[in-house]
């Protein structure tokens, strides 16, 4: 019997590398976009603010997808094993869940963002 073909053993693997890859690869990301403490010291504008946002989230899903596709292809030829359905589920939403939860500039500028939205100047119902 082959070691890598029990699943948790697969599913240990690929989650460890991911993370560790994705620990150190998530704060060069969030530097690349300045603080809302920084944003707020320059007074740039809320649209300005969103703006950064979109292309933070942008540039997320551009790395998620490559780190989906090279990460995945280059750990099972390196380790001689095929990645099941199930295992590339789990890994797409611990990698999701790492790769935005590291992202402290991001979440900070969101909930800022959410606060000053027209919709919560405005009474739609009255």
């Amino acid at each position: 019997m082959n070691l890598y073909d029990n699943v948790i053993m697969r599913l240990t693997i690929f989650t460890t590398l991911y993370i560790v890859i994705l620990i150190f690869l998530s704060p060069l990301i969030d530097h690349l976009s300045t603080s809302l403490d920084e944003d707020i010291i320059i007074k740039e504008s809320n649209f300005q603010i969103l703006l950064e946002i979109i292309l933070h989230i942008i540039l997320l899903a551009i790395v998620w997808y490559v780190l989906h596709n090279y990460i995945r292809v280059r750990v099972e030829s390196l380790l001689n094993i095929k990645m099941r359905e199930t295992t590339k589920t789990a890994i797409d939403i611990i990698s999701a869940i790492a790769l935005v939860g590291l992202q402290r500039n991001l979440i900070q500028k969101l909930k800022y963002i959410s606060y000053e939205h027209p919709f919560r100047t405005i009474d739609i119902y009255g």
